[in-house]
């Protein structure tokens, strides 16, 4: 593409009309995510769920620009959302302080968020929730309880009001493993000394329970047994759902510059679409491929449906004469048809033929039709 035709249609991308301005921040590109919750909410929400935050990168001036320390992306838009464990987002919401699109309960803003987007989503009661400290409370664990979901989640320490706990200070210098637990109004709060203490309240489990998992021994210079919790592990294996999509997002992201604020916005949400279908196809159709494969097999498609072969002359380009494996292997509307040349070479055998495919425009024998849509 030449780079005038690009600037041009640079300019061009817009989601709403620029004459209607609302106080809502976010109006230049709040189509977008309505129209993606709008898509994913047409997903089963599995059982286990993720409550977390993610950043869209963003270096120039906007009020709605925060700043996380610590975090792969430090300055950028907040998004909150709501995954599944495998990575697939049901529900996102950008953060944009008081006109943050979410209900208030009351409660604070991390219960607010977690019981929000279970209202957006449409979440089924039976689900189980996982967060982490940021928006755990204990009032929030009871108001799922009344909402017949669980909930798990780990709690700061100044969150723990008068549950009688070992401080964490003290804790600390107890045996590697150590736990104590405490079962109050249906919950339970689990203490646990690892490399740091790290203290986690659910309400899906009524009494204590550990499995072993495995810890480095500095002493022994061997890999050991230590004593989990069983909360804590099922925190671990379902907490990174938000995170996955996050990871995956940023790895082969679109790299486009532009100085418009609302474009990382929308380059954003065409890569969190592009994972979440990569979610579905690898979960509900049980394919195998790897993102990058699968982002070159959607492109492909695209051009093949939307795009115009070039028609200079010479040797034709790979990229030109590129048939999409999707488009051979469907098994859908393709059909031989005689195209009148007489000099066509076979995709299959080289040889000469006047006949074609008609959706994928490849030269076939009728003998070498069946065999080069087989998939095998």
């Amino acid at each position: 593409m030449r780079r005038n035709r690009f600037d041009e249609i640079m300019a061009s991308v817009h989601v709403v009309d620029n004459m209607k301005v609302t106080d809502d921040p976010f109006f230049k590109v709040r189509p977008v995510f309505e129209e993606l919750n709008k898509v994913n909410k047409s997903m089963t929400i599995q059982e286990y769920l993720a409550v977390d935050e993610m950043m869209i990168e963003y270096f120039g001036r906007h009020g709605c620009k925060q700043f996380i320390r610590g975090k792969p992306i430090r300055f950028g838009f907040k998004i909150w959302s709501l995954a599944s464990s495998s990575g697939f987002v049901y529900q996102m919401e950008p953060y944009a302080g008081s006109h943050t699109r979410l209900i208030e309960t009351g409660l604070g803003q991390g219960p607010s968020v977690v019981l929000g987007l279970a209202e957006k989503a449409g979440v089924p009661p039976g689900c189980k929730f996982y967060h982490d400290n940021l928006f755990t409370t204990l009032t929030l664990v009871d108001e799922m309880t009344k909402r017949g979901y669980g909930s798990c989640g780990t709690l700061r320490e100044n969150r723990l009001f008068d549950i009688p706990l070992t401080p964490a200070q003290s804790f600390r210098k107890t045996s590697r493993g150590n736990a104590e637990f405490l079962i109050e109004d249906g919950k339970l709060i689990v203490r646990w000394n690892d490399n740091s203490v790290v203290t986690v309240v659910t309400n899906m489990e009524n009494k204590y329970s550990d499995v072993d998992t495995q810890r480095w021994n500095k002493q022994k210079h061997a890999m050991g047994k230590v004593k989990q919790p069983t909360c804590i592990k099922s925190y671990n294996t379902h907490m990174g759902g938000v995170d996955l999509h996050d990871q995956c997002v940023n790895r082969y992201r679109i790299g486009i510059r532009s100085k418009k604020w609302w474009w990382p916005c929308y380059s954003w949400a065409l890569n969190s679409a592009m994972v979440n279908a990569w979610c579905y196809y690898r979960s509900c159709k049980g394919g195998d491929r790897d993102l990058l494969s699968f982002q070159r097999l959607v492109a492909q498609s695209l051009l093949q449906r939307h795009g115009m072969r070039p028609q200079g002359h010479g040797r034709r380009s790979v990229l030109g004469s590129a048939i999409c494996e999707a488009a051979r292997f469907d098994n859908l509307n393709h059909w031989p048809h005689n195209t009148g040349r007489k000099y066509m070479r076979c995709r299959r055998c080289d040889g000469c033929t006047s006949f074609a495919c008609e959706k994928c425009s490849v030269a076939l024998h009728i003998e070498c039709f069946k065999k080069f849509h087989a998939n095998h």
